[in-house]
C-alpha cells in the first residue's frame, strides 16, 4: 500500500509540473507576440484621438474713438465683450476715458463701440452721404427725426426707461445704409438699445435684417409674431431679449441685453407699438 501511495504522489506532482510548464510557455509566447507587434509599428504612430473643434459664430463690430486703429471693423467670436473689441482695434489710447465705457458689456453682430477721450463728449461716427430713394427722406435727416421722436423717458410696462446720458445716440454706416443706436437704462441697471436703420433699397435692408436675425438665432430660440408687421423675429435667451422688424427699407431692432429687474415678463413687447409708431411718424413728416 505504501508503494502505491508513493507512486500516485509522484504521478500527481509530475502532472502539476507539466501544467505549470505549459502555462509558463503560453505566457512567454504571448509576450513574444506582443513584442513583435510593437517592433512592427511605426515609431511616429500617434494613437491619441484628435479633438474635433467646435465652430464658434463670428460677429463683426465697428470700433471708433480713442483707440489705436479707430474706424476699424473687427471680427470677434460670439460672446465677446467691449474690452475684446477695444483690444482687437489695437487697444485704448492714453487719452481714452474708459470709465465712461462698459467694458464688460456683451456684443452682438453689427454693434459699434465708441471710446471717448477724457473731457470730450462722445462723438457721433461719421456718416457717409447716401442718395435717398424716391420714397424716403435723406437718411441722416430721417434718423435725426427718429431720435427726436423717441422720448427721453419711456414706459415699458412695469419698467420706466430713461435715456442714458453717458451714451448719446451713436451713428454708423453698415452695408451702405445708415443706422443710429439710442441707449436707455432703468433704476435696476437694465439696458435697452434701440437701433433704427434706413437703407437705399429693400434688398440691402433685408440683408442687414437677415444678419441681425442670424445673430439672434445663434443666441436664443426665435419666433415670428403675426400681431406685428412682418417679417419680424423675437427671441429671448442667455444673451437677453430682442425684437427685430423689417419695414421695406427700414430695419428696427429693440434689444435688452441686460435685464436686472424683478418685474419679470417680456420686456420687449410693451415697447413695440410705441416704437413702430415713431417710425410711421418720421415717414409721414
Amino acid at each position: 500500500m505504501g508503494f502505491i501511495k508513493n507512486y500516485c504522489f509522484q504521478v500527481l506532482e509530475g502532472a502539476k509540473i507539466k501544467t505549470m510548464t505549459y502555462r509558463s510557455v503560453f505566457k512567454i509566447a504571448l509576450l513574444l507576440v506582443a513584442l513583435f507587434l510593437a517592433s512592427c509599428a511605426p515609431e511616429d504612430l500617434d494613437i491619441t484621438p484628435t479633438p474635433v473643434p467646435t465652430a464658434v459664430p463670428i460677429i463683426k463690430v465697428y470700433v471708433t474713438g480713442a483707440v489705436k486703429d479707430t474706424g476699424k471693423t473687427v471680427e470677434l467670436p460670439l460672446g465677446s465683450r467691449v474690452q475684446d473689441a477695444i483690444d482687437a482695434a489695437g487697444g485704448a489710447l492714453e487719452t481714452a476715458d474708459l470709465q465712461r465705457v462698459n467694458l464688460a458689456q456683451l456684443l452682438s453682430d453689427g454693434n459699434q463701440v465708441n471710446v471717448p477721450s477724457v473731457g470730450d463728449s462722445i462723438a457721433a461716427a461719421p456718416t457717409p452721404t447716401v442718395e435717398p430713394t424716391a420714397n424716403a427722406n435723406d437718411p441722416k435727416v430721417f434718423l435725426d427725426k427718429l431720435v427726436a421722436l423717441t422720448p427721453e423717458n419711456m414706459s415699458g410696462g412695469a419698467i420706466q426707461w430713461r435715456r442714458d446720458a453717458k451714451n448719446p445716440p451713436t451713428y454708423a454706416a453698415p452695408r451702405g445704409g445708415n443706422t443710429v443706436r439710442v441707449s436707455y437704462t432703468e433704476s435696476g441697471g437694465s439696458l435697452l438699445e434701440l437701433t433704427y436703420g434706413i437703407f437705399p433699397d429693400a434688398d440691402t435692408a433685408k440683408g442687414f435684417y437677415d444678419t441681425i436675425v442670424g445673430s439672434l438665432q445663434s443666441q436664443s430660440k426665435t419666433a415670428q409674431r403675426d400681431e406685428y408687421p412682418t417679417p419680424n423675429q423675437f427671441g429671448s435667451g442667455t444673451y437677453g431679449s430682442a425684437g427685430i422688424f423689417l419695414l421695406d427699407t427700414i430695419v428696427v431692432r429693440i434689444a435688452i441685453p441686460r435685464y436686472n429687474t424683478v418685474a419679470g415678463g417680456d420686456p420687449v413687447k410693451p415697447l413695440v407699438n410705441d416704437i413702430l409708431s415713431y417710425v410711421e411718424q418720421a415717414k409721414g413728416s
